[in-house]
């Protein structure tokens, strides 16, 4: 059954960084017309990537170590493994935001954000490639379901058994 539980996790990662993706490229295509805002600053496309490093396992999660207190001056578990040194477990996630440095140049003199020669400064986001990596994320997500559905299906088959 671990193996059928592992393939759950593993779908569920999936199904967690399509729900990001879509979520991400929705919020590029919303922003796709905004010029820089008062302060000069411009919305950056976002993509999302997977973070290898969400999968790799430490030693002490391999280990699952507990320290057991015998004497109420030896140091505790929220003391060695609290959030102040970085050893604290927390879930990462498997996948990360990267905000893409590109600004487009558009000449339009008439607009009341354009600088001296006539450029307004606006997100270089293509709402065409926004839209293709839409669908692609949707498809994933998809068959994500659809290996969910058949492990699920499995584990219940075992368990008549």
């Amino acid at each position: 059954m671990d193996g059928i539980f592992s393939a759950l996790r593993s779908n569920l990662n999936g199904m967690s960084t399509q729900m990001k993706r879509l979520q991400t490229i929705a919020e590029n295509i919303a922003n796709a017309q905004c010029s820089a805002r008062e302060d000069g600053k411009v919305y950056k496309r976002k993509i999302v990537v997977e973070n290898p490093s969400a999968f790799q396992e430490t030693f002490k999660d391999k280990m699952n170590l507990t320290l057991e207190r015998s004497n109420e001056k030896h140091i505790s578990k929220s003391d060695y493994f609290g959030a102040g040194n970085g050893l604290a477990s927390s879930p990462k996630s498997p996948y990360k935001i990267v905000k893409v440095d590109k600004v487009d140049l558009v000449y339009d003199p008439t607009n009341p954000n354009a600088d001296e020669q006539g450029y307004v400064r606006k997100a270089d986001i293509n709402v065409v490639e926004e839209m293709v990596d839409l669908m692609s994320a949707n498809r994933a997500y998809e068959a994500n379901i659809s290996v969910m559905n058949a492990a699920k299906e499995m584990a219940k088959n075992t368990l008549k058994l």
